[in-house]
């Protein structure tokens, strides 16, 4: 008779429940009674407080499911447990240890220990943390240290999320360096990540190194949900859906503030100009700060756009019907039915592409004068913003 898997889980420190595969291949989670009594906060948005069992409708749970890594980490970490890479409970309960957000998922007996020390000296520090990362580039946990950095440890809080060099996306690290540097000075009134460039221990190749948003400086865990979690999607309909869908969350949400519906607006504008199409409902999150949830810092902009053999469509729809096929067809039009689609006045509107206006040669400026990236890169990125400046936002509101 086979084993039937489960895991512990854990919000913060308290242990909240259990998260079991059924025979029918389904899967539920329980909360723990001692867990509701003690008056604990749902683990997640759609997994609210009860002592019912909750069944998923099928596969893991979306909450969970987003929580598993993807792409060359989810190699890394088959090949460790010597399993098929779509066994994604089997991944979750090896690897669970240190997620994104404040809830982790610990097997209480594990079929077989995972051989840490399998793979590239890239594979073998980003295993070392047991931790799930979602999103396909290479990318390990990391601690900063007087020294500067090194892989976290099993077990070990950690600080910092290390993106690493893809093999086939050339440049990807400086680029998205390159990309939230002209963010910052877009949305000079926004959150942003903190992040840097710096050698990561172990680590064959400089690394962006990006400050967790949902830790405290005493590395204390803050929840977090990606709003393909908040949505109830799994991991692979990330690209399904619309950014107004996240606007409606927010409005209806009693939590939430209205003021991030604007924020999130201007956000997805920034990632038009800046050739980040791929902002899919992964990488928009809310972050639970208190009794309120709050957008959380900008995160994952990278001017993919410039790579020619990536998709140059926009993640998500920003009106009714399909968007155009790529970012250079976007119009005035398209940008209005986006605005209209947020419940965002005219003249909301035209503020915010004045200030993308006024803006604009600070962020040009900031890339050209940036401390990582290569002369050819620079200038690729800046004349793509000022190309699609002219092509997209430049006749919005004049005559």
């Amino acid at each position: 008779m086979a084993q039937t898997l489960y895991g512990n889980v854990y919000y913060q420190t308290a242990y909240a429940g259990v998260l079991r595969e059924e025979p029918d291949g389904r899967y539920t989670f329980t909360y723990h009674p001692d867990y509701l009594e003690a008056g604990n906060p749902a683990i997640a948005f759609t997994l609210p407080l009860q002592l019912a069992r909750i069944y998923s409708r099928g596969g893991l749970h979306s909450f969970f499911d987003n929580l598993v890594s993807e792409g060359w980490l989810a190699n890394a970490q088959a090949r460790a447990l010597g399993i098929q890479t779509n066994d994604r409970f089997g991944r979750l309960l090896a690897f669970g240890h240190d997620c994104i957000g404040a809830v982790s998922v610990l097997d209480p007996r594990p079929r077989s220990q995972p051989d840490l020390q399998a793979g590239s000296p890239d594979e073998i520090a980003a295993l070392a943390s047991r931790a799930s990362i979602s999103g396909v580039q290479p990318k390990l946990m990391a601690v900063k240290t007087d020294g500067g950095y090194r892989p976290a440890r099993s077990s070990e809080p950690s600080t910092h999320v290390a993106k690493l060099p893809s093999g086939h996306l050339q440049g990807i690290v400086d680029l998205e360096y390159l990309t939230t540097t002209a963010a910052a000075q877009l949305l000079s009134d926004d959150r942003l990540v903190d992040l840097e460039i710096a050698r990561v221990d172990g680590v064959r190749a400089p690394c962006l190194l990006v400050r967790r948003f949902d830790r405290s400086a005493g590395v204390a865990k803050i929840h977090f949900e990606e709003f393909n979690q908040l949505l109830d999607r799994p991991a692979e309909a990330k690209y399904e859906g619309s950014y107004a869908e996240m606007a409606a969350f927010i409005r209806t949400h009693p939590r939430c503030e209205t003021a991030d519906i604007d924020f999130l607006f201007r956000r997805v504008l920034a990632c038009i100009l800046l050739g980040n199409n791929d902002a899919h409902m992964k990488n928009f999150g809310l972050l639970y700060e208190g009794s309120a949830m709050r957008l959380s810092p900008a995160y994952d902009l990278v001017a993919g756009a410039l790579y020619p053999g990536l998709d140059s469509q926009l993640a998500l729809r920003i009106g009714e019907g399909p968007n155009p096929r790529s970012l250079g067809a976007l119009g005035p039009k398209h940008i209005q039915a986006l605005a209209k689609s947020f419940g965002i006045g005219r003249g909301s509107l035209l503020q915010a592409v004045h200030d993308l206006e006024v803006r604009l040669d600070a962020a040009l400026e900031a890339v050209n004068q940036a401390q990582f990236g290569k002369a050819s890169q620079k200038k690729q990125l800046i004349e793509f913003m000022r190309k699609r400046w002219n092509g997209t936002f430049k006749s919005i509101g004049r005559k």
